[in-house]
């Protein structure tokens, strides 16, 4: 039986194999040169790991959000969102999802993951004039903010509740608005009293309606993943280090309010409601180290046990504590989302129907300018409604973003 075992775990060590973390030319985003990442993503759709097909997709779109091709940005987003949000897994990647490599499974991403792809495709569902897919879209986003497997957890992203409450105004659905509103000023509080950074002077929750321009604004570069602890076997996040942190902004010369951060990209990604995700996966550690324990001892004792039946039966148990102990995996799966923003900051504005110049300029921890990330754009404002703008933190963005 022992000897089956073996056998049996050979071939999946012998078949199981780590999926490679895509190549994302960070520094190259960084630099604004969105245009050659996004081609160097279209070939990794081709000739890249058929599981990381999500991640890579979720960067192409943000390249063509931010090279203004809003339907090419939905398509990226949409499929992307279909494979993150297939929750279930067959009996097989479940297995390799607690005793194989991480990497061997299908890249669905984080839960700060799903909720910034959510958060993109209602962008694109908003701008092609479907404020009730938006809604459906960030309400996914909600769900998977605070539900892990079996798992639920305070849902904690001010920045997805907020817009479902928008979304709800522009349905006239006033009731579903404010509860919507109620839930992101609580969720601001949670995050804010956790250490996240937040809207802690309530200029977006705690007046949720006003404005007819909101601007989005993105600084910054969201966190890495890292393999850290024994066997490597834990993820862990750090912050990436990125000269902008706010902004500043003015139309026709009349500085506006700051922006409020609705979300601490970084605060999601290493918490899970307000939990450190470290010692959420602590568990998949704890588990190799305490089977190959067991096993070891269990096979020590085997050769103790007074009759050939109870040494069989206990070397068959140590065997197999030791087989899934050394197939469990000694690396965490690194893959994450590398193009996030740091944080997704917010202002609303009331603006006159017509044209308008408008200055960003992107600060540094000090409260200075860098002049290389100055944009200036011209927005128009049509009659009636509300327009939506997307900004972030990079050179040479002065392009045009279809409201």
């Amino acid at each position: 039986m022992t000897r089956a075992l073996l056998v049996a775990g050979l071939g999946v060590v012998l078949t199981a194999c780590a999926v490679e973390v895509p190549r994302v030319p960070v520094d190259r985003f960084a630099s604004g040169d969105v245009a050659g990442v996004a081609a160097v993503m279209e070939q990794a759709l081709v000739d890249g790991a058929p599981e990381n097909e999500a991640l890579i997709r979720n960067v192409l779109g943000e390249c063509e959000l931010l090279r203004g091709d809003i339907d090419a940005a939905h398509r990226q987003f949409d499929v992307a969102g279909r494979i993150m949000g297939n929750w279930s897994t067959s009996g097989g990647e479940e297995f390799a999802a607690i005793v194989g490599s991480e990497g061997s499974k299908t890249y669905k991403g984080d839960p700060y993951e799903k909720g910034m792809n959510a958060f993109y495709l209602a962008l694109t569902f908003l701008w092609r004039g479907e404020p009730d897919n938006a809604r459906a879209a960030l309400k996914r986003g909600i769900l998977a903010d605070g539900e892990v497997a079996d798992e639920k957890y305070q849902a904690d992203n001010p920045l997805l509740f907020w817009m479902a409450g928008r979304m709800s105004v522009l349905m006239g659905l006033d009731a579903d608005a404010e509860s919507f509103f109620a839930e992101a000023q609580t969720a601001d509080e949670f995050a804010g009293s956790h250490g996240s950074e937040s809207d802690r002077e309530h200029r977006v929750v705690g007046d949720p309606r006003r404005g007819n321009v909101v601007l989005l604004i993105e600084c910054g570069l969201g966190p890495e993943k890292i393999a850290t602890g024994q066997w490597g076997a834990l993820a862990r996040f750090r912050p990436v280090s990125f000269p902008a942190v706010t902004a500043r902004v003015s139309v026709g010369g009349q500085e506006l309010a700051p922006p409020a951060v609705l979300n601490d990209v970084y605060y999601q990604a290493r918490t899970l409601g307000g939990t450190e995700m470290e010692g959420i996966r602590e568990g998949k550690a704890v588990f190799k180290t305490t089977s190959l324990i067991a096993g070891t001892t269990l096979l020590r004792s085997a050769g103790k046990a007074e009759d050939k039946k109870t040494r069989t039966a206990v070397a068959a148990t140590g065997g197999v504590l030791l087989l899934l102990g050394a197939l469990t995996s000694t690396r965490a799966d690194v893959r994450c989302w590398p193009t996030l923003p740091a944080t997704v900051q917010v202002l609303c504005a009331d603006l006159q129907p017509g044209s308008h110049d408008l200055v960003i300029e992107f600060l540094d921890p000090a409260g200075r300018p860098l002049p290389e990330l100055r944009q200036e754009w011209t927005i128009d404002v049509p009659e009636g409604g509300e327009s939506w703008f997307l900004f972030r933190s990079l050179p040479g963005l002065d392009r045009a973003i279809v409201s």
